[in-house]
């Protein structure tokens, strides 16, 4: 179900951190390696979410946690189906060199393929119910269609399956997540993360190892100094 990665792209990953690390100007420097090891579109975003700077990588990598008893958990809820969906339907799934499970889907708030976006629902509360005594709060965006059908079922399964929780639908969740108390929050989105002080939990990372034993392709953790471009 996993795609693999071209034999070259590590080294296309190697030279876009290399230029990011330095205060190049992120969108110049994709088109940049882009081109020159004529990379598809879709690997292109493969860089483009699978590659933060330096600073930024290590920062987003010091807050990632594991739930604990007892936790209050915030929830990006497309962010995290999107990427479960996107496993599910043979897109590009990655580890980040930030240390979080992304995609290459580019759904772009659409669901291509209802029965394995509900799949994806049914994956997700599984682990939810295996998270000892947690309480969350889904966060759908409104502006994705039919989030006041998805909330609703979501309440009604978490009360079912003995989930504390709740799920609603707003129209900046990304301002919730960031804003509102909680002890931990589930997003793979940075620029979520980046401004979030607390524990940040890979919800889709946990799932998609859960049932599918999955092993990600991961992009540069800690690249070596000899590859260094001067």
């Amino acid at each position: 179900m996993m795609m693999s990665f071209p034999a070259t792209f590590n080294e296309a990953a190697l030279e876009y951190f290399w230029m990011l690390s330095r205060g190049y100007p992120q969108k110049p420097s994709l088109k940049l390696v882009g081109d020159k090891f004529m990379l598809s579109g879709e690997l292109r975003q493969v860089l483009y979410r699978g590659v933060a700077a330096d600073k930024a990588a290590q920062s987003r990598r010091s807050k990632i946690g594991k739930v604990s008893p007892g936790d209050w958990v915030l929830i990006d809820t497309y962010n995290v189906l999107f990427t479960v969906n996107n496993y599910l339907l043979g897109k590009y799934v990655f580890l980040s060199n930030d240390g979080m499970l992304r995609d290459a889907g580019e759904m772009r708030g659409r669901i291509v393929n209802k029965p394995q976006f509900e799949r994806s629902v049914s994956l997700m509360l599984d682990v939810l119910k295996e998270w000892s005594d947690i309480s969350c709060i889904h966060y759908l965006d409104e502006p994705v269609s039919h989030s006041g059908e998805l909330s609703r079922d979501l309440g009604r399964e978490m009360s079912k399956m003995g989930i504390k929780g709740e799920s609603h639908v707003h129209k900046n969740p990304d301002q919730m997540l960031i804003q509102e108390e909680s002890d931990a929050i589930c997003s793979s989105d940075s620029a979520i993360i980046d401004q979030y002080m607390g524990k940040v939990i890979d919800l889709p990372r946990a799932i998609l190892e859960k049932n599918f034993q999955a092993d990600f392709p991961l992009l540069i953790q800690h690249p070596p100094a000899n590859k260094a471009r001067s």
